[in-house]
């Protein structure tokens, strides 16, 4: 439900649909021996040299900050989140790096340590909103949820758009509020009147 949410917050296009690979040849190389290889034996030796050329490269690049987010986000959208982690960690002096690593690590289902990352991002740079709705559903996935509105309800203030609606919904009906929750549908519905997601979970409170 959550990464159906979200699953669109990163909003820059897609690299691959781009044809623009950011990786270095060599690991390019070695992913496709890796990818290709079916004696586990021989694996486990390329997987360690493969490592060792990914951080040495992730380091070379560390401070470069544009770099650093193409070869995280194309990682990312190719659903390698571990590795995606590890590369926009690398340039924590970036909000948006910082943000990629909070994102990567919420699919990861390391709800803490996002809002760790999301919060720096935001000390950095509060003005990216999507920072707020992602912290907001890792604060929800943690039980966190007055915490979690405050976050929906700031991300609200730049973009009324149908994730919120739905987020908001969500939070209200762990919370066993049905009521709000219903209220809060109602005026997306209106606002929304094409969205599946937000008749489906009117469905679900209405049977309640």
């Amino acid at each position: 439900m959550n990464k159906k949410i979200i699953g669109c917050l990163f909003l820059l296009c897609s690299v691959f649909a781009l044809g623009i690979d950011y990786r270095p040849n060599n690991i390019k190389v070695l992913e496709a021996k890796i990818a290709g290889e079916k004696d586990r034996d021989k694996v486990a030796p390329m997987v360690k040299e493969y490592n060792e050329e990914f951080n040495d490269y992730l380091n070379s690049i560390a401070n470069n900050e544009e770099l650093i987010f193409n070869l995280g986000d194309q990682y990312f959208k190719n659903n390698r989140y571990e590795a995606a982690r590890n590369i926009f960690s690398k340039n924590v002096d970036s909000s948006r790096n910082l943000f990629g690593a909070g994102t990567t690590s919420r699919f990861l289902g390391d709800y803490n340590k996002a809002i760790d990352y999301y919060t720096e991002s935001l000390s950095k740079e509060p003005l990216i909103p999507e920072a707020y709705l992602g912290r907001g559903l890792a604060y929800r996935n943690i039980g966190e949820y007055k915490k979690a509105i405050e976050d929906f309800n700031t991300y609200k203030s730049y973009y009324d758009n149908e994730s919120v609606y739905l987020a908001l919904g969500d939070i209200y009906m762990a919370m066993g509020n049905y009521g709000k929750a219903r209220g809060i549908l109602e005026v997306g519905r209106g606002k929304f009147p094409n969205s599946k997601e937000i008749q489906e979970m009117l469905i679900t409170i209405y049977s309640k």
